[in-house]
């Protein structure tokens, strides 16, 4: 598969890891423990996200995270680049 070919349409939680579900019905997870913003937040937190790009990423506002929906699935850090900019 190619970058384009992961469109999540579900996303949950457990307590140790984040699942994703593609429009296909494959499912990944990758663990908390990865994602130090998503592994301290809140259930109601981590419920308050977005998928974003046409279901390519999952981003959420109020942790400043954004994930790669592929990065489920190929075994690489599912993490992107913020999207807040640092300041000079």
């Amino acid at each position: 598969m190619n970058f384009f070919d992961y469109k999540a349409v579900k996303i949950w939680f457990t307590d140790e890891a984040i699942f994703v579900e593609l429009a296909d019905h494959s499912q990944a997870s990758l663990p908390l423990k990865q994602f130090p913003s998503l592994q301290k937040a809140s259930l109601q937190q981590k419920m308050n996200f977005e998928i974003i790009g046409g279901g390519y990423a999952i981003h959420w506002q109020e942790l400043d995270e954004d994930l790669s929906v592929a990065g489920f699935f190929e075994n690489k850090p599912a993490i992107t680049t913020s999207l807040k900019k640092n300041p000079v």
